[in-house]
C-alpha cells in the first residue's frame, strides 16, 4: 500500500523535521511503501488421562487469545537500493484457573531490517541484514525463523530463480517453545524427549552452542510443460558443525477432461550429519512424501503418504516447525504428537492420508482432512495414530480471511495406553 497522505500527527511531525533537517518529511516519506498483517487466534484443547507420550506441542488445554501485528516499511533510498523495516508484536492472553489467566503486554520490536541492492541489467538483488530466512527447512508464513546474513537472487533465465545465501546467527528467541523463561534452550541429552520446540531440539541435542554458520543455494524453477505447469525446487545447504542438508520438491498441474485440474507433487528432504556429533543415539533425516490431488466445480479432494524418521535414532527433516512443506502435509495436530515431530523426535513414521471439500461462490470453503498411520520405536513409546480435522475458511475479502477448524487426534500406544485430544482454533487474518 502506497503512503499518500499524513495524519495530523505525521504532519507535526513532518514540520518538526523540515526545520531540523534539509529535507522535509513528506519528501523523505514518500517513496515508503507500508504493509503489514493483523492476526487474532483463538486455541483451546484437551486430552484424555491417559492420552500417552509427549503433549508440549499439541494445542494445551486452556484457553489462549493470541496476537500478532506486523508493520512493514519499503523505502527507496537511493539509486537501486532500498531499506526494509519490520516492526512486530506478539502477546498471549487468556486461559482459566488461579495460575492460567494472565493477560500479557509486548511491546513492538524490530524484527526485520535488511538493504536490498538492485540491479536490474543483471537481474540479480543482494539482500543483507536481518531477515527471514524463507528456505525449504523453514516456516515462510508471517512468524518463519528470522536469521541475520546475506541472500542473492538472480532471475536473469527465464522460468529460473537462482538464490545463495550465507547466515551466522538465528533469532532463537522467538521460537519460544524451546526456550525456558529467560530466553535460554532448554534442550538437551536428558530432556529431548520432552522438548523439541519451533527451532527443534535435534539441534540442541547434538550441537548445542557449537552450532555454525549456515551457508546454501537453492534454483528454484516454472515451466509451462506437456500442456501444464511444472514447478520444480532444488536445495542445498550446509550447517557448520552440524551437516549437509539437500531438498527436491517438484510439482506438476494440468487440466484434464472438461475442467478439470489435476496435481500431482512430489518432495525428498535428506541430511547427512558431520561424523564428530552423529552417534548411536542421531541419524541422518530421510522425508519423502507424494501427494495428488483434483479440483473440479468447486469440489478439491487429494490422496498422499508420507514416510520419515528413524525407530531407533533421533533424526530431523526440517530446521524449524514443520518448514516450507505444507504442500504435502495434511492435518493439524498429528505432526506435533511424540515421535512424529518433523524438526526433530525419535521414531520411524508412515502416514496416509485424504482431504476434501467444496468452495461456495469462490468465498467459503467447508472440507475435511483425515490421516491415519502411526509411529515405530524401539523403546515402544510409538503406536498406531489418527486424526481427524474439519475446516470453515471463509474469504471476506481480498485482504480480510476467517478460518476455523476441529481437530480430533488418537494415539493407540505401543505396548501402553490410549486416549484422545480434541483441539479447536478460531483465526482472523488482515493483510494490507
Amino acid at each position: 500500500m502506497k503512503l499518500v497522505k499524513l495524519s495530523l500527527v505525521a504532519a507535526l511531525t513532518a514540520g518538526a523535521f523540515s526545520v531540523a533537517s534539509a529535507t522535509p518529511m513528506e519528501e523523505a516519506i514518500k517513496n515508503i511503501d507500508v504493509s503489514g498483517v493483523l492476526r487474532y487466534r483463538y486455541e483451546s484443547g484437551t486430552f484424555d488421562k491417559k492420552f500417552p507420550g509427549n503433549t508440549n506441542f499439541l494445542m494445551g488445554d486452556k484457553q489462549a487469545h493470541k496476537y500478532r501485528a506486523q508493520l512493514n516499511f519499503n523505502a527507496a533510498i537511493a539509486d537501486n537500493f532500498k531499506a526494509f523495516m519490520q516492526f512486530d508484536y506478539a502477546a498471549a492472553d487468556g486461559g482459566y484457573g488461579a495460575d492460567t489467566i494472565k493477560n500479557d503486554k509486548k511491546g513492538f520490536a524490530v524484527r526485520q531490517l535488511y538493504l536490498t541492492y538492485t540491479n536490474e541489467d543483471v537481474a540479480t538483488s543482494v539482500i543483507a541484514g536481518k531477515q527471514q530466512l524463507n528456505t525449504i527447512w523453514t516456516d515462510n508464513e508471517i512468524d518463519g525463523l528470522v536469521g541475520t546474513g546475506v541472500k542473492v537472487v538472480n532471475n536473469s533465465i527465464d522460468g529460473l530463480t537462482l538464490a545463495a545465501f550465507a547466515v551466522d546467527s538465528y533469532m532463537v528467541s522467538e521460537q519460544s517453545q524451546g526456550l525456558d523463561g529467560d530466553g535460554k534452550p532448554t534442550n538437551n541429552k536428558d530432556n529431548i524427549r520432552s522438548h523439541s520446540g519451533d527451532m527443534g531440539a535435534f539441534l540442541d541435542n547434538i550441537a548445542g552452542d557449537a552450532v555454525g554458520n549456515m551457508y546454501g543455494a537453492a534454483a528454484i524453477g516454472s515451466y509451462e510443460a506437456l500442456g501444464g505447469q511444472f514447478n520444480p525446487q532444488l536445495w542445498l545447504a550446509y550447517w557448520d558443525k552440524v551437516g549437509f542438508y539437500y531438498a527436491v520438491d517438484a510439482a506438476y498441474s494440468t487440466t484434464i477432461f472438461d475442467g478439470i485440474n489435476w496435481t500431482l507433487e512430489g518432495a525428498y528432504l535428506g541430511n547427512s550429519l558431520d561424523n564428530e556429533i552423529k552417534d548411536e543415539e542421531t541419524g541422518n533425516g530421510n522425508f519423502f512424501a507424494l501427494k495428488g490431488s483434483i479440483e473440479v466445480n468447486g469440489w478439491d479432494a487429494s490422496l498422499g503418504g508420507l514416510y520419515y524418521g528413524d525407530k531407533d535414532k533421533y533424526t530431523m527433516t526440517t530446521i524449524e516447525d514443520q518448514g516450507n512443506i505444507g504442500s504435502v502435509l495434511a492435518g493439524q495436530e498429528i505432526f506435533y504428537t511424540q515421535g512424529s515431530n518433523l524438526n526433530g523426535d525419535l521414531g520411524r513414521n508412515i502416514f496416509g492420508y485424504v482431504t476434501a471439500g467444496y468452495t461456495f461462490n469462490e468465498t467459503v470453503r467447508v472440507g475435511g482432512d483425515f490421516v491415519y498411520g502411526g509411529t515405530k520405536t524401539d523403546d515402544h513409546t510409538g503406536g498406531k495414530k489418527l486424526e481427524a480435522v474439519a475446516r470453515v475458511d471463509y474469504k471476506y475479502s481480498p485482504k480480510l480471511d476467517f478460518s476455523a477448524f476441529y481437530s480430533y487426534v488418537n494415539v493407540d500406544q505401543d505396548h501402553g495406553s490410549k486416549g484422545d485430544h480434541n483441539a479447536v482454533r478460531l483465526q482472523a487474518l488482515y493483510k494490507f
